[in-house]
């Protein structure tokens, strides 16, 4: 045997797969540190304190008078006069309740600072410790810059991870896909091939005990189709041995329908010629299942060929004195294997005819059905045994040593469930209260 791959395990890849998506989540986190040093060294951002100092830089030395601030002026701000009245803000709505409520407290927080001027007027001033756009127009249309840069930071680490989950799927699915091309091959029969090396040690494990698998039903397929093609030419030269006493027998046969004879034995000479006949036919379907020979479809009028399949039957079962009640229920046309179908159906009519004792009825009926034809056969035999419905249809199937005695060779409900399958169809056997029932149906 070939020297295994290297492989590794499962826990090796996802652990693999989790150190990766680390390393590529650190690099985003690096990237976007760079890049924030980068706006504000560049005067893209303000650095975080800048509000602040600036608040810082307004206040100091005490003024006594309020000097507006410039548009770069970070920090919110309102300047109440006298009696609470908003003299003068950078901000409206509920960020301006927001300072006048803490005018109206006179408390002051961390990041809120105040004072009264000269004139008795109060600024309340806000600020936030975070990065903000240089730039008042991008202020105004966009978040603050420390809040867009976390935005996207956080975009880009799952960005990262779902990249990363894709990747692993697409590596384990990768893998998992040769064990449903392993059991589409094994479920085709198409075992001459090598299972492929997987790279995972448990999926290794896996594909092992398939391909222990695969060579056992390689091994007992391979048994099987040897013992099919030997029994294919056994049976091809019987069939072949058959032949030259089955001329002799129908040339003797014809020979004497020459000869003036009483009419009784004259039927009974028609007989042996018509058996005879049938026997070949029987010898040449031997033959062609054994060497492959296969007879091409032809549209075929249905209700011709039943009345012929009447005719070849209805002397059987003079012979053998059953009577054979006929209906014929068929329309149309359809491409078939004239001669195939017609040798199927006489074989179920004939092993009808055995099974029903002198006297009796074989119905004969063939009907146009949803999408398709059928043709019944109904005898007033014993039916079939519990294991005749299961294994009638096998090849070679004789069930007990007395119905092998009555010279049954086990093919000819095989042969009807070949030809039926062949036409797309199916054969159905079962029993009903006055005996056995076979149906072909066709689609």
């Amino acid at each position: 045997m070939a020297k295994r791959q290297r492989s590794v395990s499962l826990s090796f890849v996802l652990l693999r797969f989790a150190i990766v998506m680390l390393c590529c989540m650190l690099l985003c986190c690096l990237v976007w540190y760079f890049v924030m040093v980068r706006f504000q060294n560049t005067g893209v951002t303000y650095q975080g304190a800048v509000s602040n100092q600036q608040v810082e830089q307004m206040l100091a030395g005490k003024p006594t008078t309020f000097i507006s601030p410039g548009d770069d002026f970070l920090a919110e701000y309102a300047l109440f006069g006298r009696n609470g009245e908003v003299l003068e803000s950078n901000v409206e709505g509920k960020k301006l309740e927001v300072l006048a409520g803490f005018l109206q407290e006179d408390a002051n927080s961390i990041d809120v600072s105040r004072h009264t001027y000269a004139d008795g007027s109060t600024v309340i001033l806000r600020w936030h410790f975070r990065a903000e756009f240089v730039n008042p127009v991008l202020r105004d249309m966009l978040p603050p810059a420390e809040y867009l840069g976390l935005a996207t930071l956080v975009v880009a680490l799952l960005l990262c991870l779902l990249f990363n989950t894709l990747w692993l799927r697409r590596r384990l699915a990768s893998k998992l896909k040769l064990f449903s091309e392993v059991s589409k091959k094994v479920g085709a029969q198409e075992l001459d091939f090598t299972i492929p090396h997987a790279g995972i040690r448990e999926y290794n494990q896996a594909l092992d005990a398939m391909e222990q698998m695969r060579e056992a039903l390689y091994r007992s397929l391979s048994s099987q189709w040897e013992a099919q093609q030997e029994r294919d030419a056994e049976i091809a030269a019987l069939a072949h041995d058959l032949k030259t006493p089955l001329t002799l027998v129908g040339g003797n046969a014809e020979l004497l329908l020459d000869e003036e004879l009483p009419e009784s034995s004259r039927k009974m000479v028609e007989t042996i010629v018509a058996s005879n006949d049938r026997a070949k036919q029987y010898v040449a379907s031997l033959l062609e299942t054994s060497t492959g020979a296969n007879e091409a479809f032809e549209n075929t009028s249905l209700p011709a060929m039943f009345d012929e399949l009447c005719q070849s039957t209805m002397v059987i079962a003079e012979a053998k004195r059953v009577c054979l009640q006929t209906q014929n229920g068929l329309k149309g046309t359809a491409s078939i294997q004239k001669d195939h179908l017609l040798r199927a159906l006489g074989n179920v009519v004939q092993n009808a005819i055995e099974h029903t004792p002198a006297g009796g009825n074989v119905y004969l009926e063939s009907s146009m059905i949803d999408g398709g034809w059928q043709v019944t056969v109904c005898d007033e035999g014993p039916g079939f045994s519990e294991e005749a419905l299961h294994h009638a249809t096998e090849r070679l199937w004789r069930g007990d040593v007395a119905r092998g005695a009555d010279g049954h060779n086990g093919l000819g409900l095989w042969f009807a469930a070949q030809v039926a399958k062949t036409h797309g169809g199916q054969l159905e056997l079962r029993n009903c209260d006055s005996g056995g029932v076979v149906t072909m149906k066709f689609c």
